[in-house]
């Protein structure tokens, strides 16, 4: 994608869903909104000093370096908390996969933010292009109900995406078709590469139901990108399905969104990502209040053996390293009568 006459504009992450011969017109700015597509110039480098392009590869940025971004919400408690505003042509890089907005505030350990200037927006035929108008079409019939394994951790960098991909590499390894998509979150080709790279066919993300973040989505519009994913999974001939939903427990959109999952998927086996044993059990209690029984607990928490004893003797939990995931739910019985979490504890065993 470039501006003729103007040099190259590395692509970024947010973009993968922009059909390459797309007529684009570059125009100057229209009040943009989250989710419109905008070139913008790096000024001043700095917590973002790389762009995750188009293919999951990052590029480093200079100054003077034009990518494609968008307006988007961010949150993430490790790093920072952004809004979607834009205020007159100047913004700040939100995330490497193409979000810019305004930083609200930042953990102690984030550096500057890296400064864009907004120079030009997306027109198709006259109109602002945004990623909503680029979302996947509603699915075809319904091949089958896979087995659904929602990941979730207690808070951001538990280990959930690892998680994800240890499930999948294990279901997939021994034989099993597997989908995977990714809830809620910021768009990232990290997770959605280790995805696809564990043996996941096919892979979903929120970008693909046209949205770069999901931070301040309304329940109707978390419903909406959930029942798109998960119809497109039903679609295709998996036989599991493993969805992640990131941030914590305590981020208001999953918070919401665990609360009416089941209703559109039915029933789910719950794995918990924790760093520590106290949030593990924490966060079991939590997921019990919400209806859920806990399958298997699994994250940075399962590095120390003596750290999942604390969880297995304050809960009813299962610790399961991470490694050991696929392994174990591929040896599940799915015919057994047991719940999901006494299936893993026999296995695990």
């Amino acid at each position: 994608m470039s501006d003729p006459g103007a040099g190259p504009v590395k692509s970024s992450w947010i973009t993968r869903r922009i059909p390459s011969d797309l007529a684009i017109a570059w125009e100057r700015l229209r009040a943009p909104r989250p989710g419109d597509v905008l070139m913008a110039e790096v000024l001043r480098i700095g917590l973002h000093g790389r762009i995750e392009t188009v293919t999951g590869a990052r590029q480093k940025l200079y100054p003077g370096d034009r990518f494609v971004c968008t307006p988007a919400n961010r949150y993430a408690t490790s790093l920072l908390e952004a809004s979607a505003e834009i205020v007159g042509d100047r913004a700040e890089m939100v995330s490497a996969s193409g979000l810019c907005g305004t930083i609200m505030a930042r953990s102690r350990k984030a550096a500057n933010p890296s400064e864009v200037r907004l120079v030009a927006q997306a027109f198709v035929d006259g109109e602002p292009l945004n990623l909503r108008s680029l979302r996947l079409p509603v699915a075809g019939a319904v091949q089958r109900e896979p087995r659904w394994i929602v990941v979730v951790g207690s808070a951001m960098d538990s280990g959930k995406t690892t998680a994800c991909a240890s499930i999948i590499r294990g279901l997939a390894a021994s034989g099993h078709r597997v989908g995977a998509a990714k809830l809620t979150g910021t768009a990232s080709g990290r997770d959605f590469g280790s995805y696809r790279d564990a043996g996941a066919e096919p892979v979903f993300d929120f970008l693909d139901a046209g949205w770069a973040s999901t931070a301040g989505c309304t329940p109707a519009d978390a419903r909406e990108i959930v029942d798109l994913l998960a119809s497109h999974l039903r679609a295709a001939p998996v036989s599991w399905a493993v969805l992640e939903i990131a941030d914590g427990l305590l981020q208001r959109e999953t918070n919401d969104l665990l609360g009416w999952l089941p209703t559109l998927l039915g029933p789910v086996e719950i794995v918990l990502t924790a760093r520590e044993s106290m949030a593990a059990v924490a966060a079991v209690e939590r997921l019990a209040g919400l209806g859920y029984a806990v399958s298997a607990v699994s994250g940075l928490v399962t590095n120390s053996p003596l750290a999942s004893r604390e969880v297995e003797l304050a809960s009813a939990a299962t610790c399961v390293p991470t490694n050991e995931l696929g392994r174990v739910f591929a040896r599940a019985d799915a015919e057994t009568r047991d719940t999901p979490a006494d299936q893993l504890r026999a296995t695990a065993t």
